[in-house]
């Protein structure tokens, strides 16, 4: 009996099992092991790895472990996207400096639910002509990305899902206080006016106030989580603090520690000066280049 099993596990045959079981369990393995590896398997295979249910989240970070030319990991980006077919619900992109991808993805993710960028130094990405096309997303996190007081209301007024919001700032690691000026505290009160539905909330090294603080609290009622580690100009000892702690189930105070932060060692600067930002240099010559052709023909 166990050699009849055995002969019969033998004989099986891995194309006979069903596109759809096939794309499950394709979906359990990020997009490099799809892309390096089983779509290679075989032409039935390489049909299957195109199924758009495979690529409704893309994670650029994932795609530099495959190349780390820059160029090359956008123009794979860029075919991954069209894979999707507009069933894109989540999109990591990292050193988009011209705003291309964006861009690109915007015209391609209606149905996009959240979106992280890091490291992207280009201004005035959230125009209304781009959020109106995420009128589903519901998580935004932006690490060294600016944001200013207009983006927030429009991000407020075309994205009325949003639900978690994100913008982590450069950290000091030595300076223990920021500059303040009649601006400190324009992103905190466009979010307190504009974002009331928010249920986390993370401002790392935001150079807000108290005055900033308290409309947030004032009108984010919702809000569950809220991170407030680097915001050296917000002191919680006193009745500021007492609020937050009453109103807030999960606080992390200015001083709380930064590790296991996302993109840890691009937010936090050693030695800080107030002009030192990441500044990230594609690598022109790779050793490993692919032919973008060879995985999206």
């Amino acid at each position: 009996m166990p050699l009849t099993s055995n002969l019969n596990q033998q004989d099986r045959n891995w194309l006979d099992i069903p596109s759809d079981v096939m794309v499950n369990i394709l979906k359990r393995i990020d997009m490099v092991d799809i892309l390096d590896n089983a779509q290679k398997v075989c032409t039935v295979w390489r049909k299957i790895c195109k199924s758009p249910t495979l690529w409704r989240v893309i994670n650029m970070n994932d795609l530099l472990r495959l190349t780390s030319n820059l160029s090359t990991a956008k123009v794979i980006c860029k075919h991954a996207m069209d894979r999707s077919q507009g069933q894109l619900v989540d999109i990591t992109l990292i050193y988009d400096h011209d705003a291309e991808l964006f861009l690109y993805a915007t015209d391609r993710s209606s149905q996009l639910r959240r979106l992280e960028m890091a490291s992207c130094f280009h201004h005035g990405y959230f125009t209304t002509d781009a959020c109106i096309k995420f009128p589903l997303l519901e998580e935004l996190n932006l690490y060294l990305v600016e944001l200013s007081k207009e983006e927030i209301e429009t991000v407020g007024r075309y994205c009325p899902l949003l639900k978690i919001l994100k913008v982590n700032k450069k950290v000091p690691r030595f300076r223990q206080s920021f500059p303040t000026d009649e601006g400190s505290n324009a992103m905190a009160i466009a979010i307190g006016q504009n974002l009331v539905e928010l249920r986390h909330l993370e401002l790392i090294a935001n150079n807000m106030t108290s005055i900033g603080l308290q409309v947030i609290l004032d009108n984010c009622l919702h809000l569950e989580t809220l991170d407030l580690r680097a915001c050296f100009n917000i002191d919680l000892n006193g009745n500021l603090g007492k609020e937050c702690r009453k109103q807030i189930k999960h606080l992390k105070h200015p001083n709380d520690s930064l590790e296991g932060c996302p993109y840890f060692n691009e937010i936090v600067s050693e030695p800080f000066t107030d002009d030192d930002f990441y500044d990230y240099e594609p690598i022109d010559h790779d050793p490993l280049v692919y032919d973008c052709d060879y995985f999206f023909d």
